[in-house]
């Protein structure tokens, strides 16, 4: 259904903004009205990462006129777009405001701490919306939370492998996030599994342009609906949501703790002491005894970058299959994978096999391109 506007028009277009929006400028039904509304609209985006990179400068470049990042993790390679920011060395945040300073000098950017508990309230306060499409359910559960208490909406995406959602939570118009998750959802976390880097642009430019029909009033935003892409199958649908009656929220908003972190409980505890080191690895190479080193990884990574002698056992095999079966006994098996998260996963599999002595390369190739191998390649 059609929403008012969120924002007032703004007195003026800043310097140079009405040649930049001239085609937005002579849209009906958005006009000069609606580029106004755009210029006064103060936007927090939570996450600069690959959604929330092509986010930002779609947000940008459309006009926006205040654009806060809430991000203190490093800039990484794969999370710039088209080349923004470029390589100075900075946490995502700060990387974005420096390089929109440069681009868009007529947007206010601001470089927002990380969203968390006790500012997180008092921080969407200075915003009329917040768009969040990070990893974490956790954080994106607290987004939500505040933004509900504050009455304003939160504009929400997630991202998988190939395909990614969208959806619009306002409380006082529609359902929130509980209702569409009334159990926490396992994260999908694109560093351990992968990711279609242009599924991240697609989500970004829709997340952009649910931002820019809020603001404007324009259109019906996705209040209520779902919008569920899948690249490989070229499909996109939209689909009903509706509150639920169990889906009520804390009295106060909690803290952003992870409800699942990064390794299952029995890879936790199956790390704790069969972790060992890059150095440790290269020692046990080097020594008499022989060594099982299974890569746990897939075949078009293994391709890419793997140690010489190691073999290729995906991890899928382990933990749908009988491959902690066939390992050898004669000799201890060393698992590793791209970061440790995998092989650690694989690891409590097989120490529940009857190998006890098996341990995981902590950091993965990655360390060991690091801290070993500097001409290895990465990703």
């Amino acid at each position: 259904m059609p929403l008012p506007p969120l924002t007032r028009p703004a007195t003026g277009l800043p310097s140079g903004e009405a040649s930049r929006q001239a085609h937005q400028l002579i849209l009906a039904g958005h006009g000069s009205d609606g580029q106004h509304r755009l210029a006064a609209g103060r936007v927090l985006v939570v996450g600069a990462d690959e959604i929330g990179g092509p986010l930002i400068a779609h947000l940008a470049d459309s006009g926006v006129g205040m654009i806060g990042v809430a991000d203190g993790s490093p800039m990484d390679p794969w999370d710039r777009y088209l080349g923004l920011p470029d390589a100075e060395p900075a946490d995502r945040a700060t990387a974005w405001v420096r390089a929109l300073g440069r681009s868009h000098p007529a947007v206010r950017a601001v470089a927002e701490s990380w969203f968390e508990l006790p500012r997180a309230r008092g921080l969407v306060r200075d915003y009329d919306l917040v768009v969040c499409a990070g990893e974490d359910p956790a954080r994106c559960q607290l987004v939500d939370d505040v933004c509900a208490e504050a009455g304003i909406p939160f504009v929400w995406g997630s991202m998988g492998a190939t395909g990614g959602r969208v959806s619009v939570f306002w409380d006082r118009h529609g359902p929130g996030l509980r209702d569409l998750f009334p159990q926490p959802p396992a994260p999908y976390f694109r560093g351990v599994s992968g990711a279609l880097k242009v599924v991240g642009a697609w989500l970004g430019v829709v997340l952009a342009t649910e931002v820019v029909k809020l603001l404007t009033g324009q259109g019906e935003p996705l209040v209520g609906r779902v919008m569920e892409y899948d690249a490989m199958a070229g499909t996109c649908a939209t689909v009903p949501l509706s509150p639920r009656e169990r889906a009520a929220r804390p009295a106060e908003p909690v803290a952003a703790e992870p409800f699942f972190g990064l390794l299952s409980p029995e890879a936790t505890e199956a790390a704790r002491q069969s972790t060992i080191s890059a150095e440790q690895l290269k020692e046990l190479l080097a020594a008499d005894e022989p060594v099982n080193l299974v890569d746990v990884r897939e075949p078009d990574e293994y391709a890419f970058a793997h140690l010489p002698g190691s073999v290729l056992v995906p991890q899928g095999e382990f933990l749908n299959g009988d491959a902690a079966t066939r390992l050898p006994t004669d000799r201890r098996t060393v698992l590793l994978c791209r970061a440790g998260i995998r092989s650690a996963e694989v690891l409590a599999v097989v120490k529940r096999s009857g190998h006890r002595d098996a341990v995981h390369l902590g950091g993965g190739i990655l360390s060991w391109a690091e801290r070993i191998d500097p001409e290895m390649p990465t990703y």
